[in-house]
């Protein structure tokens, strides 16, 4: 590799965002430099773009919340989203699988503040690393706190089982939690993490299946889940499952490549184009915002976490919500 403090070119290394570059090499690439000269240029032009995007959100935000220099500042647009994304949006046949469950609320509907994390009804933040598995992810963090609420029991499964052995997704090239959880159900169950390690987010494949039947713990039951929310006017009714229950959500996650901090409102301008799936957490009523667990580890965000304001189907928020329905394997019934 090519040290980045060994690049010669004059006009790269004289331009003022060049010491911000060198210092996002040491803090984020292990202080590895790039395999040439030309790729070098290639990523500090796409580092300095997304300088301009970072500016350009931090002034929309208005103190609000925060975006920087994040792990992902020397990729594109396509790279990022094809690497740490990963979902293929809902379809009218995917929607079939599920019955709407409406709580029969309206948008004045006065929410108390609730945080499953703190009930432990939500496992560590995981990280997809560089495969577009968000789904499997999304899919299997609802799954944990579905089971912990019906019995009780809080485990970390695989999300490297779905990935690699649903067929009815594209592993690493994209999914959807509804098919996940369809998958889970007719394979009929899926394994710990310790059990079925995630690899792929290292090798950026998809993985050859490797599940045990044997090894499997918690199921999806006979009815796979319920859409909360397909649409802007749902908001409401996401707000009343929360007080029950985590959701796997789905959201445009292009301007969280730089997000720092702080809550991203509508004035923020995050889109509604939806690339990525994710879980919500929790709702603060104070501040309106909805408390969102990403699975692009501790590193990003807060801790591994977003805030996303509550009402105005911010980053499209409202396009896939959805809970699935726990149940326990035969075989190993799990001690309460």
């Amino acid at each position: 590799m090519l040290s980045i403090f060994s690049f010669s070119s004059i006009e790269i290394a004289s331009d003022p965002d060049f010491p911000k570059f060198t210092a996002f090499i040491e803090n984020h690439r292990a202080g590895a430099g790039y395999g040439s000269e030309v790729e070098t240029t290639g990523r500090f032009m796409i580092f300095k773009e997304n300088l301009a995007k970072m500016e350009r959100r931090n002034r929309a935000c208005a103190g609000k919340c925060k975006h920087g220099v994040t792990k992902f500042m020397d990729l594109s647009r396509d790279e990022f989203r094809s690497k740490y994304t990963g979902l293929i949006p809902t379809t009218a046949e995917i929607k079939k699988r599920v019955p709407q469950k409406s709580h029969g609320v309206n948008s004045t509907l006065a929410a108390s503040s609730i945080d499953w994390r703190t009930k432990g009804a939500v496992t560590p933040i995981k990280d997809q690393g560089q495969c577009g598995s968000c789904w499997a992810f999304s899919a299997t963090e609802q799954l944990e706190s579905q089971f912990f609420l019906t019995y009780g029991t809080l485990k970390e499964l695989s999300p490297q089982q779905i990935t690699s052995c649903t067929t009815a997704c594209l592993g690493c090239n994209g999914g959807n939690p509804i098919l996940a959880w369809d998958y889970v159900n007719s394979y009929g169950g899926q394994e710990p993490k310790a059990d079925y390690p995630y690899l792929s987010g290292i090798t950026q494949q998809t993985g050859t299946c490797k599940n045990v039947k044997s090894e499997v713990t918690e199921d999806v039951g006979a009815t796979i889940g319920y859409m909360i929310s397909d649409k802007a006017s749902d908001e409401s009714n996401m707000l009343a499952q929360i007080a029950e229950s985590p959701m796997s959500i789905t959201v445009d996650a292009e301007s969280w490549q730089t997000y720092e901090s702080g809550v991203i409102t509508t004035a923020s301008g995050c889109g509604t184009s939806i690339d990525h799936a994710v879980q919500v957490v929790g709702y603060n009523a104070p501040q309106s915002y909805w408390i969102v667990r990403n699975s692009w580890g501790t590193t990003w965000g807060e801790e591994g976490y977003i805030n996303v304001e509550y009402g105005a189907n911010v980053c499209g928020i409202t396009s896939q919500a959805t809970i699935t329905v726990a149940s326990k394997v035969a075989s190993k019934q799990v001690e309460s």
